[in-house]
């Protein structure tokens, strides 16, 4: 009898210091106002270390309840533990960072950005699986099938969905509209990638008003030649003809001059018909 008592008071004591210390450790995300990763600069994070210490302290349902603090730090280190400790139901914290996707500053080595909690939750438990894991994790395709769905999801999660898998059939009339009705580069390029000839009148289409509509020095001659290629690959001398007026016109492309002159090349375009 006395030894069970004396367990109950040891643990009674242990929760006791650890509310004492989870408290302490709240309170400093809030007074830093930033997330911080493992290193800033050459040095540990001081913040990162406390995040590990609530990670690996703290149980889960408590680790729920701070994903709805009203401090987006605290969120996001919150959302972070239960990514690292395969919390289940990661699906609904997603939601709610969705609801109402703040932004926060982020600081790693030496830069400071900022992020949004959605973004940044994610990536948290996406950059723990491999290709192979993304494809077929139950969570993270419950993950991925609710940023398709939502309204308004950030870009970069919803280029980050559409790269891990090949969805089924279900899943076009959803994927059909983020590209054709809400131009969703993404999407566009999910379809050219997979299903050119299922859809080959729209995507032609919908590439055309994107290389169109698009100021490429705003998102990388990367993506410029992307587009490009996938229009020559249509074969259309009306498309070819698009391609030529563009080039003209939107000079970005001169940023990686060799590689999209052997591209043209391939397609029998030369830099004199670019004059």
């Amino acid at each position: 009898m006395k030894h069970t008592s004396l367990t109950i008071l040891i643990l009674l004591l242990f929760n006791l210091a650890w509310s004492q210390d989870s408290k302490k450790i709240i309170k400093s995300f809030i007074q830093t106002d930033e997330v911080q990763y493992e290193y800033i600069g050459y040095n540990k994070s001081g913040l990162y270390l406390a995040f590990e210490k609530l990670r690996d302290n703290s149980d889960l349902q408590y680790l729920v309840e701070l994903t709805s603090h009203e401090n987006p730090i605290v969120k996001c280190y919150a959302s972070w533990a239960l990514a690292d400790r395969d919390y289940l139901q990661l699906d609904e914290v997603l939601k709610s960072f969705l609801a109402k996707d703040e932004t926060f500053t982020i600081h790693t080595m030496d830069i400071k950005d900022s992020e949004k909690l959605s973004v940044s939750f994610y990536h948290r438990y996406w950059n723990r699986l491999t290709q192979q894991e993304k494809e077929k994790d139950e969570k993270i395709q419950r993950l991925d099938s609710i940023i398709l769905y939502s309204p308004n999801t950030d870009w970069l999660l919803i280029l980050r969905a559409l790269e891990n898998r090949i969805y089924p059939q279900k899943y076009h009339p959803r994927i059909e509209e983020l590209a054709f009705n809400e131009h969703n580069k993404s999407a566009i390029f999910y379809l050219s990638n997979w299903y050119k000839a299922e859809y080959h009148q729209d995507l032609k289409t919908a590439l055309i008003e994107y290389l169109k509509d698009t100021e490429f020095e705003n998102v990388g001659v990367g993506e410029y030649y992307q587009v490009i290629f996938e229009l020559l690959n249509f074969r259309d001398e009306k498309t070819k003809a698009v391609v030529v007026n563009k080039l003209r016109t939107d000079l970005h492309w001169k940023n990686d001059r060799q590689r999209f002159i052997s591209l043209l090349h391939d397609h029998s375009i030369y830099e004199s018909d670019l004059q």
